[in-house]
């Protein structure tokens, strides 16, 4: 009734924004007037545990606050270029970065390797691996190793860039790439693009 909303105070006036059904539309149209907008994103937001909270003053408008739990891992990385899409290696893994000439690279037992410090370690060629489209590291003169350290094994993952050191958050690939074997994880990096992560166990094996 008209009485019982003059009493209502302005946080169960705010609340009322959130109910299934209510609407401040005059008439239902396509896009409005259901009342089913703000009580959807509510209802996500719990799910996904968190909270929505709404400040508002007359003459002026209202702010919405959309608080969410940070559960995921955040990582120092390092970011590369393979063609013209960036991946990411986490930082702890990296052993060091030097540059190599197609010269350098040797065939042992069908496996290229390159000379580092006294010691034979193998070389991935991300770009095929990944089948990355466009270019081949063979058309490069001189290319970037990043050398990376699982124990006592060096490997080097030859990459196109380097882009350089950044913290990541890790977002799960979801049910639907889980079986992919080199990837991990992906991350939104600050430019709004996409970076996988890759699983240096995986990619060394």
């Amino acid at each position: 009734s008209k009485d019982a909303a003059a009493n209502l105070s302005k946080k169960d006036l705010i609340e009322y924004l959130f109910r299934p059904s209510f609407s401040t539309a005059e008439k239902v149209t396509d896009i409005s007037g259901r009342g089913v907008g703000l009580d959807v994103v509510k209802t996500k937001i719990e799910t996904l545990g968190g909270t929505v909270e709404v400040e508002t003053e007359t003459g002026r408008g209202s702010r919405f606050y959309i608080r969410l739990p940070l559960t995921l891992a955040i990582i120092q990385a390092l970011l590369v270029m393979i063609g013209e899409e960036k991946y990411a290696i986490q930082l702890s893994s990296v052993h060091k970065i030097i540059n190599i000439t197609p010269d350098d690279i040797k065939t042992v037992q069908k496996q290229e390797v390159v000379m580092y410090r006294n010691s034979v370690i193998p070389i991935v060629r991300l770009r095929e691996v990944l089948e990355v489209p466009g270019g081949s590291d063979a058309d490069q003169k001189v290319m970037t190793l990043v050398i990376v350290k699982k124990g006592e094994r060096l490997t080097g993952f030859i990459v196109d860039r380097i882009i350089g050191q950044q913290e990541i958050v890790q977002k799960s690939l979801g049910k639907y790439l889980a079986g992919t074997r080199v990837i991990t994880s992906a991350t939104i990096l600050g430019d709004g693009n996409v970076a996988l992560i890759l699983d240096v166990n995986a990619l060394a094996n």
